[in-house]
């Protein structure tokens, strides 16, 4: 578990980043309507991004203090960011087509939730096979690999991002 701690620290250490995360979607969404999609999603994609390289930075020395204080950032981008990138994307669609388009968008969060886990747990699996280290150093040192693939994937979202979101709000 984390640094030898058992679930119910792990869990209760990503608590408060939920209940942020869960604060700011709605006061992301009042951003969003009153100054277009553009400023909320990408300066919570950005601060999700500043939370990632945190992370990358620290990844070996990791405190469970820490891991809630940069767990707490990149929730806030998340808040700001998420909810508000789906509203953006369905705003395309007609009205006869915005559940087929909501069910896409949560048919592909979970993918991609499950495709990302798999990939940062394989590459956390992989530093661990190193037998000249022990596991908690092969573990610090996996986590630090994926948190530089999960920082890389985020800038590659950041530059996505701020090519398709709209300067100005756009009608359908």
């Amino acid at each position: 578990m984390v640094n030898g701690n058992n679930a119910t620290v792990a869990g209760l250490a990503v608590l408060p980043a939920g209940v942020v995360g869960a604060i700011l979607a709605p006061l992301g969404g009042k951003i969003l309507d009153e100054v277009g999609a553009r400023i909320p999603i990408l300066s919570g994609v950005t601060l999700a991004n500043i939370s990632l390289i945190i992370f990358t930075i620290f990844s070996l020395k990791l405190s469970n203090t820490m891991i809630i204080w940069f767990y707490i950032i990149y929730m806030l981008g998340m808040g700001m960011s998420f909810g508000n990138i789906m509203t953006d994307g369905l705003k395309y669609l007609s009205n006869n087509d915005q559940a087929d388009g909501n069910a896409l968008f949560n048919t592909l969060q979970q993918f991609a939730g499950a495709t990302g886990t798999s990939i940062v747990s394989a590459i956390i699996a992989q530093s661990q096979n190193n037998t000249h280290l022990s596991t908690a150093t092969s573990t610090a040192i996996g986590t630090q690999h994926a948190f530089i693939v999960l920082v890389i994937l985020g800038l590659i979202n950041l530059g996505i991002l701020f090519i398709f979101v709209p300067k100005a709000n756009h009608s359908k």
